[in-house]
C-alpha cells in the first residue's frame, strides 16, 4: 500500500475525499490516505514542495499564480465546477440585514473580508464588481479566515464577507442575509478546486497520480448520486451543527479538467492583474507519457 497525505480545507467541497475513503476507493487502488487540514494555499504549496503533502485541494486561482512564478507544481486533476445559476451555489457574498448593504452595488468605500487575497474568492468580487459598475479600488478586500467571518460581520469590522459551505450555512442560521453569489455570477461553469502535486512528486510517481485521481473521479460521482452520504461525512472533518448540515448546499463534483479551463483562468487573472502577462500554462496539466 502506497500512503499519501493530502491537503484539504475543511469544507464541503472536500467531501469526496472522505467518501472515497469509507467506500474503499482508495484501498481498491492501493493507496492509504491520510487527509491533513489546510487553511490557505500560501501555507499548501511550500508543503507539497518539500513533500509533507503529495496532493493539495486547492481552488485554480493560487496555483495558477504559483506556476506563473516557476514554481514546479502540476494539477493532477479537477474537483468541483462552479454552478451556472444559483440553486446549487454553497457560497455567497452576505451582509447583516441593518448594514446598509442590500447588493453589489452598495459596497463602494466599503469593507468585503474574503479568505486570501489574489484568491478565486477576490478573482469572482472583483468581475461581480465591475459588472455592477463598482470600481474595485474603491472597495477595501480584506483577508479573513472563513471561521472568523461571522463575527467579523456582528462586530462591524467588516460591510460583507464572501462565505462558502459549511459556513454559509451557519451565517445564515445567525441572520446573515446572501446579497451575491460571485463564484455563479462571475465564474459560472469554471472549474473550482482542483487536486495539486509537486513537479517532482508527479513525474517520479505517475502510476501513484493516475490511482488517486482514478479512485476521486469514483467518489465525485457516487457524490453526486448519493448527497446524503456528502451530509453523512461533513461532521468528520467539520464542526457543523446537524441542522446546518441538514441545510447545505451539496457542490457539484467535477474531476474532469481541460486545457480551456486553465486558459480561461489565465486570461481572467491577466485581465485583473493577478498574474503578469505571457504566462503560458501549457505544462500546468499533469500528463502522463499516453497522453
Amino acid at each position: 500500500m502506497t500512503e499519501l497525505t493530502v491537503g484539504i480545507t475543511p469544507i464541503a467541497n472536500a467531501a469526496n475525499l472522505y467518501i472515497a475513503i469509507d467506500q474503499g476507493y482508495f484501498d481498491d487502488e492501493g493507496l492509504v490516505v491520510t487527509p491533513s487540514v489546510i487553511q490557505t494555499a500560501a501555507t499548501a504549496i511550500p508543503s507539497l514542495l518539500n513533500d509533507e503533502l503529495q496532493l493539495a485541494l486547492m481552488t485554480s486561482v493560487p496555483v495558477i499564480t504559483a506556476a506563473s512564478k516557476g514554481l514546479p507544481v502540476v494539477v493532477a486533476s479537477g474537483n468541483d465546477r462552479y454552478p451556472v445559476d444559483g440553486v446549487g451555489d454553497t457560497t455567497a457574498l452576505i451582509a447583516a440585514p441593518d448594514s446598509g448593504v442590500s447588493s453589489v452595488e452598495d459596497l463602494a468605500d466599503k469593507t468585503v473580508a474574503v479568505v486570501g487575497l489574489k484568491s478565486a474568492p477576490e478573482l469572482a468580487l472583483r468581475v461581480v464588481l465591475e459588472e455592477a459598475g463598482v470600481d474595485p479600488a474603491d472597495v477595501e478586500i480584506v483577508e479573513i479566515a472563513y471561521p472568523d467571518m461571522v463575527s467579523a460581520l456582528q462586530s462591524d469590522r467588516v460591510d460583507a464577507a464572501f462565505v462558502v459551505d459549511p459556513f454559509l450555512s451557519e451565517a445564515e442560521a445567525a441572520g446573515l442575509v446572501p446579497i451575491s453569489q460571485p463564484f455563479t455570477e462571475g465564474l459560472g461553469g469554471m472549474t473550482a478546486l482542483t487536486w495539486v502535486a509537486g513537479e517532482q512528486f508527479a513525474n517520479a510517481n505517475p502510476e501513484t497520480i493516475t490511482k488517486f485521481t482514478t479512485a476521486i473521479q469514483r467518489a465525485a460521482e457516487y457524490a453526486n448520486e448519493n448527497p446524503e452520504a456528502v451530509r453523512a461525512v461533513l461532521p468528520t472533518f467539520t464542526s457543523l451543527s446537524p441542522e446546518a448540515i441538514e441545510n447545505s448546499v451539496i457542490p457539484l463534483y467535477d474531476s474532469s479538467l481541460s486545457e480551456a479551463d486553465v486558459e480561461n483562468y489565465v486570461e481572467l487573472m491577466e485581465r485583473e492583474g493577478f498574474i503578469e502577462a505571457g504566462y503560458d500554462p501549457s505544462d500546468l496539466l499533469w500528463k502522463t507519457d499516453g497522453d
